[in-house]
């Protein structure tokens, strides 16, 4: 490359520079306030961070906890329904209709639920209990 063809280049680039804004002042604008450095920086751990959250919390995590409250909703619904809530005999005759399809309907609503909540949360704080627990934070 010889320094005429150099120097036209570098030349053409400044030129160019001078009148970009001027010309195109959204084509400079890379937008470093709504994304700072430190957020691009975060992206990789935050996103391995929910997506090992979502993963155990619905697949672990979210189907025990509603399952289990599921359960007991469904066991005293039917109890009730049979006329006594707190009744030894009407909890026992609730448990295989109420509590047993509380069961599975909350198990399968937990993945559903989990898998938002390990996300969201494991976003927010990666690889923190919260992003693997259903329970909410105090």
């Amino acid at each position: 490359m010889t320094k005429k063809v150099l120097g036209k280049l570098i030349l053409s680039a400044l030129v160019a520079a001078a009148y970009l804004p001027a010309v195109a002042p959204e084509a400079q604008a890379i937008d470093y306030e709504a994304k700072p450095v430190n957020w691009v920086l975060q992206a990789p751990v935050r996103t391995v961070g929910a997506v090992s959250g979502a993963l155990f919390t619905g697949a672990v995590s979210g189907p025990i906890d509603d399952g289990y409250h599921w359960f007991l909703k469904g066991t005293n619904h039917v109890a009730e329904k049979f006329g006594d809530e707190k009744g030894w005999g009407q909890r026992m005759a609730a448990v295989p209709i109420g509590g047993s399809t509380g069961l599975v309907l909350g198990s399968a609503h937990g993945v559903y639920r989990g898998f938002f909540h390990g996300w969201k949360k494991g976003w927010e704080k990666p690889f923190s209990r919260w992003s693997f627990l259903t329970m909410e934070e105090k």
